[in-house]
């Protein structure tokens, strides 16, 4: 039986923890063990699953003085705009700028002032989601494992943050990489996310597919009574005759869902989702997306006496096309003939004036707040839309650029996490670590890792919800980047 005490009363250790086992109850077990012997720092990746540790550990109570949670890049990142000289630090822009952080980060660990301020700052170490971490994250850990007592959690199934060939994510399970932390393994072996009064059949179907996708067996969906399956074809989710347009739909009347598209690369499909079911989901965001920088610089662009084309050009890309063009052209906003269309449009003549003669970032934002306002303005995008007004914000108080402005509040949402909302659209890799009760997996036959697939189907307690071609998914032998195998502990 796994014990929390032996896990924390070593130098290195490692737990493997399935999706669902009580991961994130393990931190904060711990955590309470450890409770007043001093502040010890979290290390996850993604901002989900940095949010899910914050709101578990408050929730136990767990003194915040005691800890420190933060992202693994987020973290490298302010010690190295802490440590560094500017021109070290490359644009946020650029296609390698995490991949330059973690490497500067690397090589300032290694200075003895600055293991001095670490070890002064931190009494132990977690880190969450180990095995999503590369190797020259990997390498980072290493360097702070020497410093105090380290303890990674992970599971190889769950490995999906895979972007670059030439810096692979680790290997749990090989000796040369991991070293002394495989001396000390610990393994959880019981769904415990299904036994909280949630749906305890679920949880046994998962441990049984997770036992066949590891050994890279097809599977059948309809072996597993706990899981609502569906053939569709892919075209009727825009049919609203058809019956998988009708289960979206009604499943939307309900609350906390989760809907999860195969399809990381692109954005499209999923805003074309949010589009189709009338705005009634939430776009999930990735947390670099360059939109968010394009439409700060959009500001930064301004030009004088052209507010309300500023304003077009920058909400085309959140707002309902169609019905934002009928407030607004080329020339900015249309003149109204009826009373009840020049009272909603009042407040935002008077902004966009007062813009036309004195530039103010402030008013940039008051006249986003009141276009959120006009009667069938839908806002696509909410997450851009708030980022931007905190930007513009930001901007104001800070008299810098909204393009800067807007990187610091990506950056805060990549320190501090972010909560999803009840009813969202997503992908494996910005839903991974959340927890819904109801999730929908739509086709879910166009997964080609069993480790995505797993990563999906793990995300809901109590109702799960699989459409796809077939009753049969794929074989997915050699399809691992790792093929996680067993290890005797």
């Amino acid at each position: 039986m796994f014990e929390i005490e032996s896990f924390i009363n070593h130098q290195k250790t490692m737990l493997i923890a399935p999706a669902g086992y009580g991961k994130t109850h393990s931190i904060a077990a711990s955590m309470n063990v450890l409770k007043g012997s001093g502040k010890h720092l979290i290390l996850t990746h993604t901002h989900a699953g940095l949010a899910s540790i914050k709101e578990k550990l408050k929730k136990e109570l767990i003194p915040s003085k005691s800890y420190h949670v933060e992202t693994i890049s987020g973290f490298a990142q302010r010690y190295v705009q802490s440590f560094c000289k500017a021109e070290a630090i490359p644009d946020p822009n650029e296609k390698d700028y995490f991949k330059t952080i973690i490497t500067n980060a690397l090589n300032l660990f290694k200075l003895k002032p600055v293991k001095r301020v670490l070890a002064r700052s931190y009494d132990s170490l977690f880190v969450d989601e180990y095995q999503d971490c590369t190797l020259q994250q990997h390498k980072l850990i290493l360097s702070l494992s020497d410093l105090f007592p380290t303890r990674f959690l992970g599971d190889p199934l769950q490995g999906i943050f895979q972007f670059d060939k030439l810096d692979p994510i680790v290997d749990l399970n090989c000796v040369s990489q991991m070293g002394s932390f495989l001396d000390k393994r610990y393994e959880l072996v019981e769904p415990q996310r299904w036994l909280r009064g949630n749906n305890e059949k679920l949880g046994q179907d998962l441990k049984k597919i997770r036992e066949e996708l590891v050994k890279g067996n097809s599977l059948h969906l309809n072996q597993y009574p706990s899981i609502e399956h569906y053939m569709f074809n892919e075209a009727d989710i825009y049919s609203p005759a058809k019956p998988y347009y009708k289960l979206i739909s009604k499943l939307l009347n309900g609350s906390n869902l989760l809907i999860i598209h195969p399809t990381s690369h692109s954005v499209a499909p999923r805003l074309s989702l949010v589009k189709q079911f009338n705005n009634r989901l939430v776009l999930l965001e990735a947390i670099d997306d360059k939109d968010f920088y394009k439409l700060a610089e959009k500001f930064d662009q301004h030009v004088a006496g052209k507010s309300a084309f500023t304003i077009r050009v920058a909400c085309l890309t959140i707002f309902n096309k169609t019905e934002f063009n009928k407030w607004f052209n080329e020339k900015g906003l249309i003149s109204k003939n009826k009373q009840v269309d020049k009272d909603v449009i009042a407040k935002l003549e008077q902004i966009i004036k007062h813009l036309d003669a004195q530039v103010s970032l402030v008013k940039f934002k008051e006249a986003l707040v009141e276009l959120i306002k006009i009667p069938g303005l839908k806002c696509y995008r909410k997450e851009v839309f708030h980022c931007l007004c905190k930007a513009l914000d930001l901007a104001h108080a800070e008299k810098t650029t909204v393009s800067a402005a807007m990187v610091e509040v990506r950056n805060s949402i990549r320190r501090f996490g972010r909560k999803a909302n009840i009813k969202c659209i997503g992908t494996t890799l910005l839903t991974k670590g959340l927890e819904f009760d109801t999730v929908l997996i739509l086709d879910a036959h166009k997964f080609d890792s069993p480790k995505h697939l797993y990563v999906a189907l793990t995300r809901a307690a109590k109702r799960l919800i699989v459409v796809s071609n077939n009753n049969t998914l794929s074989a997915y032998a050699n399809k691992f980047d790792t093929l996680p195998q067993k290890t005797k502990i």
